[in-house]
This record gives C-alpha cells, sequence and structure tokens, in this order.
C-alpha cells in the first residue's frame, strides 16, 4: 500500500473533506498540518504544485487540488459511484458546491480576518444570497434520491464527503447558524446521515478542533 501524505493547514476546511474519506475508507495516512503562520516559510520550499493547499504526495507523485484529491482516494477506494453516470452526478454536484463556496468566498475572507471589510454587511450582500441560489440545487437532488446520498447511490460518494465536510464548517461560521437548515429539510438530514455515519466516528471523536 502506498504511504499517503496529505498536506493542509492546522485547518478543517478543505483538507477535512479529504482526510475524512480517508477515514472512511479505512487507509492509512499522514496528516501533516501547517501552522498558517509557517505558510510562507513552507510555500517557499516548492512543496505545493500550484503554491496551495492541499497537497497529497504518494510514491513519488505529488498533486493538489481539493476536488481531484478527493475524487481520487474515493475512487481507489471505491467510494466514486458504481458506474460512470452516478460518477459524473456526483462530480457535477462537488463542483456546483465549489461555485458556491468561490461565491461566498468575498464575505469568508473578511469574515475569517484575512483581508478589512465589513463583513457583517457582505454577510447580507455576498452569503446570504449565494446560499439562497445554491442550496436549492443540494435539496433538489436529494428529493431525487431513494438512498438519501446526494448522487442517488446505494453508498455514498465524494460529493457527500464534500458537502458534509464543507457544510460543517461552514455552519460554525455562519451567525445564524440555529437557522442554518432552515427551508432545507432534506439537506439537513442528510447533513445527520453523513456525521452518523459509523466508519467516520473514530476521526471525529479523535480530530483536533479548529475554527472552521
Amino acid at each position: 500500500m502506498p504511504h499517503y501524505k496529505l498536506t493542509y493547514f492546522e485547518l478543517r476546511a478543505r483538507g477535512e473533506p479529504i482526510r475524512m474519506m480517508f477515514n472512511i475508507a479505512g487507509i492509512p495516512f499522514e496528516d501533516e498540518r501547517i501552522p498558517m503562520a509557517d505558510w510562507a516559510e513552507v510555500k517557499e520550499k516548492k512543496i505545493a504544485p500550484f503554491d496551495a493547499l492541499p497537497v497529497l504526495e504518494f510514491d513519488g507523485v505529488k498533486f493538489g487540488q481539493t476536488l481531484a484529491i478527493l475524487r481520487y482516494v474515493a475512487r481507489e477506494n471505491g467510494y466514486g459511484g458504481p458506474d460512470n453516470l452516478s460518477a459524473a452526478i456526483a462530480d457535477a454536484l462537488a463542483d456546483q458546491y465549489a461555485d458556491f463556496v468561490m461565491a461566498y468566498v468575498p464575505w469568508h475572507i473578511v469574515n475569517a480576518g484575512y483581508v478589512p471589510g465589513d463583513a457583517e454587511a457582505l454577510y447580507d450582500s455576498v452569503y446570504v444570497p449565494a446560499k439562497a441560489k445554491h442550496f436549492p440545487y443540494f435539496e433538489a437532488a436529494l428529493k431525487k434520491s431513494t438512498t438519501g446520498w446526494y448522487a442517488n447511490t446505494p453508498e455514498l460518494t465524494h460529493v457527500d464527503v464534500f458537502i458534509g465536510a464543507s457544510l460543517e464548517w461552514l455552519k460554525r461560521l455562519d451567525k445564524n447558524a440555529d437557522k442554518f437548515f432552515e427551508g432545507f429539510p432534506l439537506m439537513e438530514a442528510h447533513y445527520k446521515k453523513f456525521f452518523a455515519h459509523p466508519k467516520l466516528q473514530k476521526h471525529l471523536e479523535e480530530r483536533p478542533d479548529a475554527r472552521y
């Protein structure tokens, strides 16, 4: 078995879906967590192909991009979908969630303190409209599903991990977290189903805390 090394920050964010996928698949991996304060120094060493994290390394191969890594781990271990069509549906939904993330990034980078700005104003002008636009897409996908998983597969796929993990940290940053799933009951049911997955429990119990 290859020795997998995942390098990401001391955050959940983009690294957590990959960590969760490794744990669900039962694949051991080295989980290197870099303090944000050390990033400039680490970046100079050119460990990241695109000068960004996460990065997965094994058998002399190194590549980045969250979804590429997540899909690779999922497909290598039977969680990429049982056929090409379901895999494509899972990919499409994961890509759509990535579009959602990009839509609310202007709010997030201010809210997290990375750049100056009015987080309250951006919450209303950027985050709320992005959520209102994209959440119905995911609710609609679950409405078509007979299994409770996004791509209507017998077992979860990478899109379930990506959305579940990503919603967890987003919910922690949302000032109206108590109303996070209001109007989207199927997304809430999926969220609970995902975090109750038996192969995820050990990771949830042992992982370090993080703001997001």
